[in-house]
């Protein structure tokens, strides 16, 4: 069988500016992957960075031919000639993310069905799935029809909000005067999301309905807001793969939050693997089912105080977990798309550990220790140093030299992984060691001695 790998990017990417160094690289876990599955051709088309597929200046040598990197600019159906060019059998879509917009999983779903017009397979969300999870408010309001359970919530049009402006006949914004209603009948905090922000990049606690209000009447209010309330609670997530009728659900791991309750993406750390309760299976493949997922979709969710798993957001594409489930199941990313969308679909597997699954055998223990944290910004000689630790996995560094403000510039994201919970705190007393002045290695440290698998 030809099988392609593909990603698209919308936007301008400076990699003069923009650095991503990943170790062990993607370039060697392709390579890797194709070995094992020798008896088919695989390429990989993307355009820079290429989030998760082999690095952009590794297409010599032995891989030049199945590596192929387009120029930014090239628009849909040029990207699809070019794939159809490698007359492949299936194609499975490896989405990646950007800022400001988290909408390439549109993008590849437009590829997909471009793909699937001229007969070739593929493994993408559908451009429906993709709009659904993109706007807030969208995704919103179909978890609440679909039976969800979701936060009461209030939407605000940014336009309408301040539509009045200095015009003279007006002496009231009615729609403003419903929105601080509606505001007021939700129970406090609240929490303010731009409805169509990545991740939660921009998102906002406020603790009183004036705090609400200062913040919409300012100028931080440059878009359309989804107000909801803030639910208490423990926060996790998890990945799901597959195809309608034959999911595969990884069980959650635990994200620490930030001094406002919120998980911030630049500073937040993962602790897993967590027990999968049937109730949140059954509940996963229920969303997935009604969703109809093809390929990559993680979920974060909020366990909260009444017992009750909440749905906070759905990305339907690789995500900031996916190198982590990688380095639990040793397995490539490669190997494991490549299973959710080839093995799944013959087997219909339903559990976790059909994941680890090569050749009939198991080779992933499922009671790991697995610790993802964010280190600071390291030269490659300290990433080479800092990959012999004990038990570290993998490292992926991004590091924007165009960033001005020093949260800005990056982080060096670290997994370390081992059947023993001791070598995990061994490596990360040495990180503290490294990186004493650090408050997220020392509060990793912490999160490890009161961790019980």
């Amino acid at each position: 069988m030809r099988i392609v790998f593909y990603s698209t990017n919308s936007n301008v990417f400076d990699e003069d500016t923009f650095k991503i160094n990943v170790m062990p690289s993607n370039t060697s876990a392709f390579k890797d992957f194709c070995a094992v599955h020798s008896d088919d051709d695989f390429f990989c088309v993307t355009q820079k960075p290429g989030m998760f597929l082999p690095e952009f200046d590794s297409s010599e040598g032995d891989t030049k031919s199945q590596i192929h990197y387009l120029p930014q600019e090239t628009d849909t159906d040029s990207f699809v000639d070019f794939v159809l060019s490698l007359k492949p059998d299936l194609a499975i879509a490896m989405t990646f993310w950007i800022s400001p917009y988290d909408w390439l999983p549109v993008s590849d779903a437009i590829v997909a069905e471009k793909l699937e017009a001229a007969g070739v397979k593929t493994v993408c969300h559908s451009v429906e799935c993709g709009l659904n999870c993109f706007d807030k408010w969208r995704t919103h309001n179909l978890l609440a029809q679909l039976g969800f359970t979701v936060p009461k919530a209030v939407f605000v049009d940014h336009d309408l909000y301040f539509c009045a402006g200095s015009n003279r006949e007006v002496l009231r914004n009615v729609y403003k005067e419903s929105v601080m209603a509606q505001i007021k009948k939700l129970k406090l905090p609240l929490i303010i999301k731009d409805t169509t922000g990545l991740s939660s990049y921009g998102m906002t606690v406020v603790h009183t309905y004036g705090e609400a209000a200062g913040y919409l009447n300012s100028k931080r209010n440059n878009s359309n807001r989804l107000i909801e309330e803030f639910i208490e609670g423990r926060q996790y997530g998890l990945e799901i793969y597959g195809v309608p009728g034959k999911y595969t659900v990884l069980p959650p791991f635990t994200f620490s939050v930030n001094q406002y309750g919120i998980t911030s993406p630049k500073q937040s750390i993962k602790i897993g693997p967590c027990e999968l309760p049937d109730s949140l299976r059954e509940m996963m493949l229920s969303l997935a089912e009604k969703l109809e997922l093809r390929g990559c979709a993680q979920v974060d969710l909020i366990l909260d105080n009444d017992g009750n798993w909440n749905i906070i957001e759905i990305n339907p594409r690789l995500s900031g977990m996916s190198y982590t489930y990688a380095s639990w199941l040793e397995r490539s990313l490669f190997e494991i798309m490549y299973m959710a969308a080839v093995n799944t679909m013959n087997e219909g597997a339903h559990n976790f550990r059909s994941l680890s699954l090569s050749k009939g055998e198991n080779t992933a223990d499922v009671n790991k220790y697995v610790l993802n944290l964010k280190l600071p910004l390291v030269s490659e000689s300290q990433m080479k140093e800092i990959l012999q630790l004990p038990g570290v996995r993998l490292l992926n560094q991004t590091n924007d030299l165009a960033a001005k403000q020093e949260r800005e510039k990056g982080f060096c994201e670290c997994i370390i992984v081992d059947e023993q919970k001791s070598v995990l705190e061994k490596t990360v007393a040495r990180l503290c060691e490294l990186f004493p002045e650090d408050s997220i290695v020392q509060q990793s440290a912490l999160m490890l001695k009161q961790w019980n698998l």
